[in-house]
């Protein structure tokens, strides 16, 4: 008996965590025509490691809370004029390896790994300018974190029905982002 209320009580835990801590995907419109708007999905999977990229803002507009369950993905935007949108580039990749006990050489890579890091650790607000979008297009927005010291960050817009790259913007950040070049 007991066995049995242990299941329902795992199968009720991982029902909550996986379907109860879910959220749908709702569309926000920063468009004042409705007929004459572009959707533009931003590519964040909120996993840490990951490279991410989330709305900030747009003319001074930010996004209200949205309801309970839900997010804002897709976002409208005003088609044919260019947009200064603000965004929020995130990736640590928080893949360290410590070596103790090897003295002087353990301090040595460590202290190299702390450097790594630090140079590839990417986590500010950036302003994306995008070209003039097509009516009634369906965009995403994505961040790329190159290999390398300290790698390459690019923010890409891609046509999702065709799959070509619209624009592509590659940035530059100081110390993980506290300044961007």
């Amino acid at each position: 008996m007991k066995l049995r209320t242990a299941m329902y009580f795992l199968v009720f835990l991982a029902s909550f965590l996986f379907v109860g801590c879910a959220t749908k995907p709702a569309t926000y419109s920063l468009s004042a025509n409705e007929q004459n708007f572009s959707s533009v999905a931003f590519h964040n999977t909120f996993q840490t490691g990951k490279p991410n990229v989330s709305f900030v803002s747009f003319d001074g507009q930010s996004l209200p809370k949205p309801e309970k369950g839900t997010h804002w993905d897709p976002i409208n935007f005003p088609s044919n004029s260019q947009l200064r949108i603000i965004v929020h580039a995130d990736y640590n990749p928080n893949s360290k390896t410590s070596l103790s006990g090897f003295g002087l050489l353990g301090a040595v890579v460590n202290t190299a790994q702390d450097v790594r890091a630090v140079s590839r650790n990417v986590d500010t607000d950036i302003i994306f300018i995008c070209p003039p979008l097509r009516a009634g297009k369906n965009y995403l927005l994505s961040f790329v974190k190159e290999p390398g010291m300290p790698g390459r960050n690019i923010l890409t817009l891609t046509d999702i029905e065709s799959g070509n790259i619209v624009e592509q913007q590659e940035f530059e950040t100081v110390f993980g982002g506290d300044e961007t070049k």
